[in-house]
């Protein structure tokens, strides 16, 4: 699946390159973190998946969003993923499940490479 990049602005060019499935937070039921990349641009960054079930039935709550991220941790991230045995599950309890999936005092997961104040993009098809 494509979608539009933010930096070109091209649609279906933006595409996800790699993701691992995280544990559940004291928010979301499911979190994916994402390589992206533009086919045509070549911008790099990450995306995040976050889906929420939690509240009145039939509130289902779905957030995908993309951000900045430098060359160093977006490479990082990649080899985190491409060291986990199964990205896919996110019970995995290797090294890079434990790196990727930190959180904070309230048990929010702490995105990486986020820094306080930055903007986020939606993920748009």
């Amino acid at each position: 699946m494509s979608f539009q990049c933010p930096q070109c602005t091209n649609l279906k060019t933006l595409r996800i390159i790699n993701s691992i499935e995280l544990a559940p937070d004291a928010r979301s039921d499911e979190i994916s973190l994402q390589v992206l990349g533009c086919r045509d641009c070549g911008y790099e960054g990450l995306g995040v998946y976050e889906e929420s079930s939690r509240g009145a039935l039939g509130s289902e709550s779905v957030d995908h969003y993309g951000y900045q991220a430098d060359k160093k941790t977006i490479r990082e991230i990649q080899s985190e993923i491409n060291r986990c045995p199964k990205p896919k599950d996110a019970r995995c309890n290797c090294r890079s499940h434990q790196k990727l999936n930190r959180r904070d005092q309230s048990g929010r997961w702490i995105r990486p490479g986020f820094k306080p104040g930055q903007k986020t993009y939606p993920i748009k098809l």
